[in-house]
């Protein structure tokens, strides 16, 4: 056994003695509701106040200016948008920040001289920087053949952000959904006729800065360093060991997995080991290796092993993989008669050939781990959840606006006898017959056990300037049921977009017209939203 923990831990760890060369743009690594997030930070020349335009087949469709830059990334806000941005999309700097070099130049040099009591008097005038956005959203289904699906639901959503709190690096963090829905009827004694679906996904405070000594977040927390750990509701204490290598500690309670409801009842702890070479300027390694474990007073609920490794090389690869090792004891052990098992593994490689052609390929397998929760569950249940697949997608640029992409996969559980099959490709235009014109068509199936289906679907958009956009979508679906050879045909048209409205406000809405064998309905969603 010790033999395969070691021979694990080298397969684990073998790439970080890949490393490599320069990169010269700036992608777009992420995109949210009110801010767009650069691979590129203050180590690369960026700075507050610097402009950018984000350009695709060599138009200029946004222009952006920095408002947060840390050593190695650096979020904007929108000054125009021509077309929506995309992730995978580069920036290019079109404006610098008005400094003399002489001035920048001593600026960098005293950089480290400045102090604590300096920050706060540049920033006595503002308590900190407050993002996000707020949202209230109704969605209804209306059942043309009966009432019995009505259908009504109805959404507030809260994003916000305070960062820099008193000038310095406190932040503050709110992402939280209250949701009603109403039923003409009730579907089963499970799904009642009106019910309140509340979330809270985070609240937490945390002092992020990772020149000091210690940092720490307080609150319902997830860190990305290893989110396969999931939320909780507690504390995290981080040191910063060196410029690479941090270390840190968490405790708390577990979340109610289904609702995130809080519960004291499981409680988590765990540590964490994490090192960073490089940026994304050149080569980039990241790795996390994690221990948890959960337990209900004194009984063992779940104890696990957490590893994550990120590789990145300029331009032409990007390697991710995550996986999860179960240490079983006590009745965990009686159950899956294993001391070490692996429960989750997933495996992903993004190669760039060139500019235009690029391809991603991926593995996953999953098996249900035993829980204080779960452990009453059958036998048969846990031992047929056990699933892993691959995947393989490819992405062309091709001229003149026209993108193509396909992408295959093949899953298989453990009681099935066949493998599942699902496939995708399509084909898109920008600037179709004007500019901000868009046309695409997408088509998509599967072959399981089951049935067989596919579902091909066409759209035609238009970017205006200021962000508003219009869409019309026409798609149906078509499957036949493998037991009865009975086929299906479902079809829809959708009207959907966006409009600006003053003062950050925005209006989203979408209305829908299905009809065919399972259904006939329609659906209406509006959302009127606020960022700040």
């Amino acid at each position: 056994m010790k033999k395969r923990i070691q021979f694990l831990w080298y397969v684990l760890l073998i790439p970080t003695l890949l490393m490599g060369q320069t990169k010269q743009s700036f992608k777009i690594k992420y995109i949210s509701s009110e801010n767009v997030y650069l691979d590129g930070g203050k180590t690369d020349g960026l700075s507050l106040g610097d402009k950018l335009a984000v350009k695709r087949e060599n138009v200029v469709i946004a222009e952006l200016e920095i408002e947060y830059v840390a050593e190695h990334s650096a979020s904007c806000k929108v000054l125009n948008k021509k077309k929506n941005i995309q992730r995978g999309d580069f920036a290019i700097i079109v404006k610098k920040k008005e400094q003399k070099l002489e001035t920048r130049q001593k600026a960098e040099n005293r950089k480290r001289f400045i102090s604590q009591k300096t920050r706060r008097k540049s920033n006595k005038q503002r308590f900190a920087r407050i993002s996000g956005s707020a949202a209230v959203q109704l969605y209804r289904i209306e059942d043309l053949n009966s009432t019995r699906l009505n259908f009504n639901q109805k959404t507030v959503r809260l994003n916000f952000k305070m960062r820099n709190m008193w000038g310095k690096d406190y932040n503050f963090r709110v992402r939280t959904r209250s949701r009603h829905n109403e039923r003409k009827r009730r579907y089963s004694s499970y799904v009642p006729r009106n019910e309140w679906r509340n979330r809270v996904y985070t609240v937490s405070f945390s002092y992020d800065n990772e020149e000091a000594p210690i940092n720490y977040k307080l609150g319902r927390i997830i860190s990305n360093k290893f989110s396969g750990v999931g939320y909780i509701d507690g504390m995290l204490i981080q040191g910063n060991l060196t410029s690479g290598a941090r270390i840190g500690m968490f405790g708390g309670s577990q979340p109610e997995w289904r609702y995130s409801r809080f519960q004291a009842s499981i409680k988590k702890y765990g540590a964490y080991f994490n090192y960073v070479k490089g940026d994304y300027r050149q080569s980039r390694f990241e790795t996390t290796v994690a221990a948890a474990g959960e337990y209900h007073g004194s009984t063992v609920s779940r104890e696990f092993i957490y590893f994550q490794n990120n590789f990145f090389k300029n331009k032409k690869w990007n390697l991710y993989q995550s996986a999860e090792i179960d240490i079983n004891r006590k009745w965990r052990m009686d159950k899956t008669n294993e001391n070490v098992s692996l429960t989750n593994l997933y495996i992903s490689a993004n190669l760039y050939f060139t500019d235009w052609l690029s391809t991603t390929l991926s593995y996953d397998n999953r098996k249900s781990y035993w829980s204080y929760e779960t452990r009453s569950i059958a036998d048969s249940l846990f031992d047929a959840a056990f699933r892993h697949g691959v995947r393989a997608y490819f992405n062309i640029r091709a001229f003149n606006g026209f993108r193509i992409f396909t992408n295959i996969g093949v899953r298989k559980r453990e009681i099935d006898a066949d493998y599942t099959y699902s496939y995708s490709g399509g084909i898109s235009k920008y600037n179709l017959l004007n500019k901000r014109l868009f046309f695409s068509f997408n088509f998509s199936g599967f072959s399981n056990y089951f049935a067989d289906g596919y579902n091909p679907s066409i759209r035609l958009g238009k970017n205006f300037s200021g962000g508003h956009n219009v869409n019309l979508v026409y798609g149906n679906y078509f499957y036949t049921l493998k037991s009865s050879t009975r086929k299906k045909v479902n079809q829809w048209i959708r009207l959907d977009g966006v409009i600006e409205l003053l003062f950050k406000f925005y209006l989203s809405g979408q209305y829908s017209y299905n009809w065919g064998d399972d259904s006939v309905d329609q659906r209406l969603l509006i959302e009127v939203g606020y960022r700040f």
